[in-house]
């Protein structure tokens, strides 16, 4: 990524000691959530020595029974020469390095040397976090995920990474153990922006094929006929494969909920305006999912629930079918 984005890049500030192998060291896990558990679940199983806190702490508690230590605070994590945190958004990322409680707030010289962030955050919420990593001495990559629980278990999770040279090397190993390939994009915040475009075309996709799954219905034509075309047209894809049970079955088990989503949408609406990027498409499905959360029709369900809002600003009422792929 080039200057004229306004990323500062930090290709000639590494720093913090390189650490040693990972059959050598504790790897720090901070937040389990639903891709953190799985993602730490399959650290553990490849042979790391994996320390995990969470806020909520039963939900350490599986990991724990399976061989992990248990962690006490975000500042006892500092206590691994490596972290890993996936945390919900800018706010909590923040209070990961606070200086009073965070991951440098250890008087003891105790310090890790390579801090590894694989949540969807804003590019100035991880130019913060790296900011505060250099004052402590700490290399700090930014390590967004694809991909949803499910794949994550399967070993499937794609990764984008950019930061410190010094904690690169280390960052590809980590992520490897957990998804099936790791790409390197800069020395910045170059991953961040690359997640959060990502996202914005899958919320879009997402409506899209809402849209057409109503239209088709209404019109006389099977949702399961439909998405059976698609899947092996042009612009079929693993993500609208995996999206057609949701579409055409009316089953919306949450592997992404639509409030993270909106989420998402809002952070690459920010940086559109902060790049001045007119983005008429994604503000309009900004507000399709706004109306899905309001109406009450995503609550508990997968983002894919938005058929059910478009089907309700249509007039129309959909009926389970079965997937006939």
């Amino acid at each position: 990524m080039g200057a004229s984005n306004g990323m500062p890049h930090r290709a000639d500030d590494t720093r913090g000691t390189r650490p040693r192998s990972l059959s050598d060291i504790r790897v720090g896990w901070i937040g389990l959530g639903r891709m953190g558990a799985p993602m730490a679940a399959r650290l553990l199983d490849s042979g790391v020595d994996l320390a995990v806190y969470n806020r909520t702490t039963a939900k350490a508690d599986p990991l724990v029974e399976r061989g992990a230590t248990r962690l006490g605070s975000v500042a006892e994590a500092g206590e691994c020469e490596v972290v890993f945190s996936m945390v919900l958004d800018d706010a909590v990322l923040g209070e990961l390095h606070d200086p009073r409680t965070g991951l440098f707030s250890r008087s003891d010289g105790r310090r890790i040397a390579v801090w590894i962030d694989g949540s969807t955050v804003s590019a100035q919420a991880a130019e913060r976090a790296a900011d505060a990593a250099r004052a402590a001495g700490v290399a700090y990559v930014s390590a967004p995920v694809s991909g949803n629980p499910a794949v994550v278990e399967a070993g499937n999770a794609v990764f984008v990474l950019s930061g410190d040279e010094a904690g690169l090397d280390l960052a590809e190993d980590l992520t490897r153990r957990i998804g099936r390939q790791v790409f390197r994009a800069g020395a910045g915040a170059e991953a961040n922006v690359i997640k959060l475009c990502v996202n914005a075309v899958l919320a879009v996709t997402m409506q899209a094929l809402a849209e057409v799954a109503v239209l088709a219905d209404k019109a006389g034509v099977s949702r399961a006929a439909l998405m059976t075309f698609l899947n092996e047209s042009a612009i079929g894809s693993p993500f609208t494969r995996y999206k057609t049970d949701n579409l055409v079955a009316l089953r919306f088990p949450p592997t992404f909920t639509p409030e993270g989503q909106r989420k998402d949408i809002r952070l690459a609406l920010d940086l559109a305006r902060r790049t001045e990027t007119p983005m008429p498409v994604l503000n309009t499905t900004e507000t399709a999912y706004s109306r899905l959360i309001s109406g009450g029709l995503g609550e508990g369900r997968d983002f894919a629930a938005l058929v059910l809002a478009v089907a309700r600003d249509a007039g129309h009422a959909l009926e389970p079918e079965e997937d006939r792929e």
